[in-house]
């Protein structure tokens, strides 16, 4: 019988599985603490791909529900609405969705009849948005902006209160949390920057304190705030996320061969060499250290998985390192760079790792001329490909040692069959 692989490559990790992140877990508890007393706490969490976003989202959510106890507060009761910013999302969409997401959590509360006629009542607004969605023009919407965002901020206040206040035979709760993730795809016209600010504002003008946003998104998403409103930066409490130290990267391998132990019959144990190698590997990210030991998991025979098994799986056709590069690296090498030439550059480069390597030794081996090299390297850095040393001048180096070393086995090849 095939043993079920316990790691999870291409999902948050569950919060059984957790590891790390103190710091940023007692900065979320505490807002939620204030705000829970009438204290509103807004943070924006930013970190590169893969580096456990969501999976810190997926941790103070059940938190905040009172699924999982604080270690240093009493359980938490907040309702929470969860939701994603696409690339396509408008003011309007935006409302639509964060009003049916919350419509959904407050039915759960007491009697649904009565719940359901007073969010009806107070959200009445969104039925004119759909008929503005329908047939109003860009200009139109931007001139009733701040009206849109006035209701909102109303309803959302009244909502809040409501719950923290309830009428008979309904539960209390600590007031709303609201989670927007991916908010680094905002277009323009969400406005997200001034719709923040300006429903932080009008809560409280609104009497309501009760109200916990969560941001979350890849670092550009900074730049969006303050384009849409260059105050924006100010309601919130900013966490970055960083990689995982050797320590947690060790203890979310070992949890996860645990959890596998507890669902298979035949044990799985792991040498300390091939733990460590997971961690080098994985440079610190969650998502890379779930995806190394997973194709070690499958790579194993033997019940102990050694480090032969660890490079099997991660360096061999379809493996660990295969796998992150079509998720997190097939996008940089192929789809966002049209020249070969700019792809030589890379090649170069990840002869040095992610180690700095010098304008004049990549000029060396490039069989182009110098104002191509050029060229790239500006190209190439204003894409966030790669990263230029601030501290010497002409020194730059690709940002992780695993793009560096997928271009070495796979770049060319995925090239060839794009």
């Amino acid at each position: 019988m095939a043993k079920i692989n316990p790691f999870k490559p291409n999902s948050p990790v569950p919060p059984g599985m957790f590891a790390g992140r103190i710091e940023e877990i007692e900065s979320l508890e505490k807002g939620l603490n204030q705000t829970k007393h009438g204290n509103s706490s807004n943070f924006l969490i930013t970190g590169e791909r893969g580096i456990g976003k969501s999976s810190l989202i997926g941790y103070i959510k059940p938190t905040a529900q009172g699924l999982i106890k604080s270690s240093d507060y009493d359980k938490f009761n907040f309702v929470v609405v969860n939701t994603v910013i696409s690339n396509k999302s408008t003011l309007i969409s935006f409302i639509k969705l964060l009003e049916r997401n919350l419509k959904r959590e407050i039915e759960k509360i007491g009697k649904a009849e009565k719940v359901r006629a007073f969010f009806e009542d107070t959200w009445s607004f969104v039925q004119r948005l759909k008929i503005m969605d329908s047939g109003i023009d860009k200009a139109q919407v931007n001139e009733e902006l701040d009206l849109i965002i006035d209701d909102f901020s109303y309803s959302l206040a009244e909502t809040c209160k409501r719950i923290i206040n309830p009428e008979n035979g309904e539960s209390a709760k600590d007031g709303i949390m609201i989670i927007v993730d991916e908010a680094d795809n905002a277009c323009p016209d969400l406005h997200i920057g001034y719709f923040f600010k300006v429903v932080t504002e009008l809560l409280q003008q609104n009497g309501c304190e009760n109200v916990m946003f969560i941001v979350a998104g890849l670092p550009d998403v900074v730049e969006k705030l303050v384009a849409s409103h260059e105050s924006s930066m100010r309601i919130f409490s900013q966490l970055v996320v960083k990689e995982l130290n050797p320590d947690d990267r060790r203890y979310v391998v070992n949890r996860g061969l645990e959890v596998g132990n507890e669902q298979n019959e035949e044990q799985t144990t792991i040498t300390a060499n091939a733990r460590n190698m997971i961690s080098t590997l994985s440079e610190g990210y969650p998502h890379f250290i779930q995806q190394f030991s997973y194709s070690a998991f499958e790579a194993n025979t033997d019940g102990e998985i050694s480090e032969d098994d660890v490079g099997n799986g991660a360096f061999k056709n379809g493996g660990a390192l295969d796998a992150i590069g079509t998720r997190y690296y097939q996008s940089l090498y192929n789809e966002q760079i049209k020249s070969d030439e700019y792809r030589e550059v890379l090649e170069i480069m990840a002869e040095n790792m992610n180690s700095w390597i010098k304008k004049s030794d990549i000029r060396e081996k490039f069989s182009g001329n110098d104002h191509t090299v050029s060229d790239a390297l500006k190209a190439l850095t204003a894409r966030k490909i790669i990263l230029k040393n601030p501290s010497k001048l002409g020194e730059y180096r690709l940002q992780h040692k695993g793009f560096a070393l997928w271009i070495k086995l796979f770049g060319r090849r995925k090239n060839a069959t794009s």
